[in-house]
């Protein structure tokens, strides 16, 4: 029922790939503008994202 050093890793991945995948897509593409604002918005948007996962998979293990 408890998470797993490969979920404490997976997470500690997700934000690193959030950073970079962020980083490019705006500052490199100039998507939305390139703003840094945007830039973000965008790494806590992937990074929330990948935590209420987290969250739900708990709630998972708990009810089975």
């Amino acid at each position: 029922m408890n998470f797993t050093l490969i979920d404490y890793t997976a997470f500690a991945l997700w934000i690193f790939i959030s950073i970079v995948t962020s980083y490019i897509l705006v500052r490199k593409y100039k998507l939305f503008g390139g703003n840094k604002n945007v830039q973000k918005a965008l790494t806590w948007g992937l990074i929330l994202g990948h935590l209420i996962y987290l969250v739900w998979k708990y709630i998972f293990l708990l009810i089975f």
